[in-house]
C-alpha cells in the first residue's frame, strides 16, 4: 500500500518528541494544505470495540495511558502493538488522503521513518525542535526527562531523521518564524508541484 495519490503532493511530517510536529501540522493547514496525523487516527481507532477487545487482553486496559506505560515499558509490546495497529492506520490514511479535494496533503507521523513510511509518500519533512526549550515544554506537559529519555529510545535519533528527510524545519525561534517558513514552503510546493 503507498500513500501516493496521482493528483496530489502527499507529504510526511515527523520529528522528535516535542519538536513542534503538531504545531507545523496546523500550520500547513492554515495554508491550505490538508492534514493528517496518525495520533489522531490511532485515537479514533482505540474507540472501536474491536480493538479495545484486543488491547483489553494485551495491556488490562484499552485506555491510551495505561497502554503507553505497558508499551513503553517493555519493547516487545510496542513492537506487537504497532504490528497491529499500523497496518489499520495506514488503511485509514490511504483512504482519507485519496478521498481528499485538497493537492497538498501533509501527514504527521511519529515513527515515519522507523515504520518505514517515508517511502510511501511523495516528500518528507522533519521537524527539529530546540533543546534550549526543552526542560519548560516537558514541564507543562508533565512529562519527566526520564519518560522522555525512555520514550526516545525507541525512535531514531534527530540527526538521522534529518539525514533521511528531505526538508529539515528548524523550529527553533518564535511560533510566528515557524508559521512563516510553513507559509513559503507552502508557496514553494505550489510553484513547483501546482499543488494547492
Amino acid at each position: 500500500m503507498i500513500l501516493r495519490a496521482k493528483d496530489k503532493l502527499v507529504v510526511g511530517l515527523t520529528g522528535s518528541m516535542l519538536s513542534g510536529k503538531s504545531t507545523a501540522l496546523s500550520f500547513f493547514s492554515k495554508n491550505g494544505a490538508d492534514v493528517l496525523s496518525a495520533d489522531e487516527l490511532v485515537r479514533q481507532l482505540y474507540q472501536v470495540p474491536t480493538v479495545q477487545k484486543r488491547l483489553l487482553s494485551w495491556f488490562g486496559s484499552w485506555e491510551p495511558a495505561q497502554v503507553a506505560r505497558c508499551i513503553f515499558a517493555r519493547p516487545q509490546d510496542r513492537q506487537k502493538l504497532e504490528k497491529y495497529l499500523h497496518p489499520q492506520v495506514l488503511k485509514r490514511a490511504a483512504e482519507y488522503i485519496k478521498q481528499s479535494p485538497h493537492k497538498l496533503v501533509v501527514f504527521e507521523v511519529p515513527l515515519l521513518f522507523e515504520a518505514g513510511w517515508n517511502k510511501l509518500t511523495d516528500l518528507n519533512i522533519v521537524v527539529l525542535g530546540d533543546e534550549r526549550t526543552l526542560p519548560s515544554r516537558l514541564k507543562a506537559r508533565g512529562i519527566t526527562a526520564a519518560e522522555y529519555k525512555r520514550r526516545l529510545a525507541g525512535q531514531l535519533p534527530e540527526a538521522e531523521k534529518a539525514r533521511r528527510a528531505d526538508i529539515v524545519l528548524a523550529n527553533r525561534g518564535s511560533k510566528t518564524d515557524l508559521g512563516l517558513k510553513i507559509k513559503r514552503l507552502c508557496r514553494a510546493f505550489e510553484a513547483i508541484y501546482e499543488a494547492k
